[in-house]
């Protein structure tokens, strides 16, 4: 009987503390700016946000506050100039990215690239869905997605 509750309890913390870790946004930068009034900060030189395995950098990053009641959380990160983000093993760039905290989503805009694995995707508009790691590549009107694949010879 104590084996079981010691089980659950191991099981309990680490879901709890995977959970804690998971919504934790670590922002670096060369100058960091405060607007309380505005309830937002703005990351300057080389700016990097990190949330366990994701990492957005770009040369400016401006956070957004939420303030419910006595708890002050990110609602989003704007992210512009040189981004990237990279996620396990995908990696996107583009001119600007806006990174919805609250809806683990990140819409990333100009001269997008996409890598995975050996897949090359290019396009103008790149919307990702890190709950359920789905990506949507979407280009100009007149202009086409294009993807560059490189095939694997199985053994």
């Amino acid at each position: 009987m104590n084996n079981i509750i010691i089980k659950i309890l191991l099981i309990y913390f680490s879901l709890i503390f995977s959970l804690a870790s998971k919504s934790e946004i670590e922002i670096t930068a060369a100058t960091m700016e405060w607007n309380k009034e505005d309830n937002i900060a703005i990351a300057i030189g080389e700016a990097k946000a990190i949330q366990g395995n994701n990492i957005l950098y770009a040369n400016k990053i401006i956070v957004f506050f939420n303030k419910k009641e006595d708890i002050e959380s990110i609602s989003k990160l704007d992210a512009s100039g040189n981004v990237k983000f990279i996620k396990e093993d995908q990696i996107a760039t583009g001119d600007n990215a806006i990174y919805y905290v609250e809806n683990e989503n990140i819409l990333m805009k100009g001269n997008v690239t996409l890598q995975r694995e050996d897949s090359v995707m290019l396009g103008d508009e790149l919307s990702i869905d890190l709950k359920t790691s789905s990506s949507k590549l979407t280009s100009k009107k007149n202009e086409k997605v294009r993807v560059k694949y490189n095939s694997k010879k199985i053994e």
